[in-house]
């Protein structure tokens, strides 16, 4: 999926949480590269709006709910009989102290955005496969799913989840000698509905279409990480450097053994 502004001629994606933010955005990017979108997302009329904008389809969609997501892929197949990339992008946040949040809010958290990930990608790889070629799926994580920190706890456990199921799924399609690849987006601070960032201009915070063009660029190298805030990397070693010294203090009290 290597080329120019046009090079996804012909191609047929589908974007998950596609009515606003990083989704809404990246569906636009892609419609721009010459693909056939469609577009998926809970909110009926966000995603009407969304869908009239990019001239594209627009289809109803519980991401939590796996009857929601295999009828997504029947709609796809059904119109378009084959898909290319499949962009499992929807998310939610819910920023809270881990005594203040409910058993509600942890089953919509994981529901959404790790099941969300689990279901799309039982149903969509196997249609990636079907369709040949070098298709791709995308896993959108964020960086709470390489580090952590206070409020996050939920969003950073479906996050971590999505990041090693991302991984783990690329081990065993590498393994299978498998031509369908997969990639995980690991935002940081965005300017979305989502985030509630405002302000133009604040030091760090990208705008949705920064992060799509960046995303659209890690699809064509097919990058299994899809980096967008290059500057959060030391938060991420300094977590690695905890790990490091646990395992090093334990290796010295067994000797190294």
């Amino acid at each position: 999926m290597r080329g120019n502004e046009k090079d996804l001629g012909g191609k047929v994606a589908v974007v998950t949480g596609a009515a606003s933010g990083i989704g809404h955005a990246l569906a636009g990017v892609l419609r721009a590269s010459g693909a056939e979108v469609v577009l998926a997302d809970r909110d009926e009329q966000a995603l009407a709006r969304a869908a009239g904008e990019l001239d594209a389809q627009g289809v109803v969609v519980d991401v939590s709910r796996y009857a929601d997501v295999r009828r997504l892929g029947d709609e796809v197949m059904e119109r378009h009989g084959r898909v290319d990339l499949v962009v499992n992008n929807a998310g939610i946040a819910r920023v809270a102290l881990f005594e203040e949040l409910s058993p509600a809010d942890w089953e919509q958290t994981l529901g959404v955005n790790l099941w969300g990930a689990v279901h799309g990608m039982r149903v969509f790889l196997p249609l990636l496969e079907r369709s040949g070629g070098d298709g791709f799926l995308v896993n959108t994580a964020s960086i709470a799913g390489v580090r952590n920190g206070p409020g996050l706890s939920a969003y950073s456990v479906s996050k971590f989840g999505v990041v090693t199921l991302t991984e783990t799924v690329a081990q065993e399609l590498a393994r299978s000698g498998s031509r369908v690849g997969v990639g995980v987006v690991l935002p940081a601070r965005v300017r979305t509905g989502m985030t509630g960032l405002t302000g133009a201009g604040s030091p760090g915070v990208l705008e949705a279409g920064d992060v799509a063009r960046t995303v659209l660029e890690g699809i064509r190298g097919r990058e299994l990480y899809i980096v967008t805030h290059p500057e959060a990397l030391d938060s991420v070693r300094e977590r690695h450097r905890r790990i490091e010294a646990a395992f090093e203090a334990a290796a010295d009290r067994t000797g190294g053994t």
